[in-house]
C-alpha cells in the first residue's frame, strides 16, 4: 500500500497519518490515500531511529548524537520540531510516550542499558531503571499500562509494571522467532505484540489476551464463549462482523452475521471455520464495539 514510501527506521500511526523516518527525514503518509502530505528534516540530526506518538506530537530519538526531539504534527503538511532533551548521555533508540503520566520513555543501546523516564512538561529526565540487559531496542506499552521491551543480549522481551518495580520475561529466543529483536507494537484492540526481528528479517506476533474472559463492552452488550458456542448480545439489532487472523496478522476470512437486540449462541458450525486452529477472532458489534477471543481456547 505504501509501496513507494521510505522508512528505514521508526514507524507510527497516529491521527490519520503513518508516520516514518527514512534516512533521517520524517514524512507523513495519508491513512486513506497512501500519499504523502508533509515531510521535515530536523537539524543537526545524526541518526534519527526511534519515535513515540500521541496526538499532534512525536517524540523521536537521535541515536548518534543522545538527543530527543519534539515533532508537533498538528498540521502534517507544516511540521515543526524543537530539542526535547539536548544530551541524554546514552545511546537513545525506542520511544514510547505515557500519554496518561505525560512522560516518554526511552530505551537504549548498550550493556546494562537503561529506560529514562523523561518529563514532557519540562523535558527534565532520570533513569527509571538500569535492566542489565545489552542492546535495547524497542518499548511500548499495553492497555493495563505495562511495558514491554526489546533486548538483542539477550535476544528477549521483558513485560515491566508501570513503575517499573517489577518485570517478567515474555517471550524469549530463537524458537520464539526472535531474532535481533528490533521496534516492536502493541495492538491493545487484540492484546498481541509484533516484532520487527532486524536478524532475520521477519515479524513475529506474540498474543497476550485472555481467551475466556468475558469483556463487557457497554451495559448489557458483551462476547463469551459458552460450552454451546460464542454468545452475543447487544441492546443494538443489527450486523456483527467477525473476522479469523492468524498469529501473523494474515485476515483468513471473514462474516458478517444479522442478530436482533437479544442474546444469541452462534455455533461454530454456522460460521464453517476450523476453530481448532490458532487463530485471533476480532469481532465487531452492532453498536460499532470490539472485542477480540482466541476460539482455540474456547470453554468444551
Amino acid at each position: 500500500y505504501f509501496g513507494s514510501g521510505s522508512a528505514t527506521h521508526g514507524m507510527e500511526v497516529i491521527d490519520g497519518y503513518l508516520f516514518a523516518i527514512g534516512n533521517n527525514i520524517v514524512r507523513a503518509y495519508d491513512l486513506q490515500t497512501a500519499e504523502l502530505a508533509g515531510t521535515i528534516a530536523i537539524p543537526g540530526s545524526g541518526f534519527l531511529n526511534g519515535m513515540g506518538s500521541r496526538s499532534g506530537e512525536l517524540v523521536i530519538s537521535d541515536f548518534a548524537n543522545g538527543k530527543l526531539h519534539r515533532v508537533d504534527i498538528s498540521n502534517p503538511a507544516n511540521m515543526t520540531t524543537e530539542v526535547l532533551v539536548n544530551a541524554t548521555g546514552t545511546t537513545p533508540n525506542g520511544v514510547v510516550i505515557d500519554e496518561a503520566n505525560n512522560r516518554a520513555l526511552v530505551v537504549n543501546w548498550g550493556s546494562n542499558a537503561p529506560i529514562l523516564d523523561v518529563d514532557l512538561a519540562t523535558g527534565e529526565f532520570s533513569i527509571a531503571l538500569n535492566t542489565g540487559l545489552g542492546n535495547l531496542d524497542g518499548i511500548d506499552i499495553d492497555g493495563e499500562g505495562q511495558f514491554y521491551v526489546s533486548s538483542w543480549s539477550p535476544a528477549r522481551i521483558t513485560r515491566y509494571s508501570n513503575d517499573f518495580s517489577t518485570s517478567e520475561t515474555v517471550v524469549q529466543g530463537a524458537s520464539s522467532g526472535l531474532a535481533n529483536p528490533a521496534d516492536i507494537s502493541y495492538a491493545i484492540e487484540t492484546d498481541s505484540l509484533g516484532v520487527a526481528n532486524s536478524g532475520n528479517g521477519a515479524p513475529s506476533f506474540h498474543f497476550f489476551g485472555t481467551a475466556n474472559a468475558v469483556e463487557r463492552l457497554e451495559a448489557e452488550e458483551f462476547v463469551r464463549w459458552t460450552a454451546e458456542g460464542l454468545s452475543l448480545s447487544s441492546p443494538v439489532a443489527g450486523t456483527w462482523h467477525i473476522q479469523a487472523f492468524n498469529y501473523a496478522g494474515q485476515l483468513l476470512d471473514s462474516r458478517r452475521i444479522d442478530l436482533p437486540n437479544s442474546p444469541t449462541i452462534v455455533p461454530i458450525e454456522r460460521l464453517n471455520w476450523d476453530a481448532s486452529l490458532q487463530q485471533i477472532w476480532q469481532i465487531t458489534t452492532p453498536s460499532g464495539h470490539r472485542v477480540s477471543l482466541r476460539p482455540d481456547q474456547r470453554q468444551r
